[in-house]
Parts: C-alpha cells; structure tokens; sequence
C-alpha cells in the first residue's frame, strides 16, 4: 500500500483555506461596538485545528520531496497554501 504525500497535502491544504475564510467570517461578523464575542471558542478551536492541519500539510510535503514524487499542481498549490498561511503570518506579525 503506497501513500501518496502529496496528495494529502493537498487536501489538509484546502481545508486550511476553508478553515480560515470561516474563521475570518466569524471574525467579520463578531466584532461589534459592544464586545460582545459570542464565537469565540468556536474560533478558537477552529483556529488550534487550522495550525494542527498547517503541521500536517508542512510534514506531508516535506515527506513527498523526499520520497521524490511527482511536482504537480496539488504539490504546488500546498506548498503556497503553507507560504500564505503558515509563513506569511510569522513574517509579517514582526513588521
């Protein structure tokens, strides 16, 4: 049984994108005059599940390059889900 890598990466990296246009949705929607934050845990966790699958899709793309398997969109296109969700965000957080 042969596991593709880079396949996986792919789909934790599309739930990532998924996970955080929720969660900026129900940051957009939350903020108000009041303070009153009635999603807060629901962001939270949704947040601690959007780092966890981060994780998973950085280990899986890292296993698929040194499995050396095929570049092909779904390669490409999770390694820039990482760089926007994953390293953008450290690197812009120090400007």
């Amino acid at each position: 049984m042969k596991i593709n890598y880079k396949n996986w990466a792919f789909r934790f990296a599309i739930w990532i994108a998924i996970i955080n246009v929720i969660v900026f949705y129900l940051v957009i929607n939350t903020v108000s005059l009041i303070g009153d934050v009635s999603y807060e845990k629901t962001i939270f966790y949704l947040g601690i599940l959007a780092t966890l699958m981060l994780v998973l899709c950085i280990i899986f793309i890292i296993i698929s390059t040194i499995k050396k398997e095929s570049k092909d969109y779904r390669y490409w296109l999770a390694l820039t889900i990482i760089l926007f969700f994953g390293i953008a965000p450290i690197l812009l957080g120090y400007l």
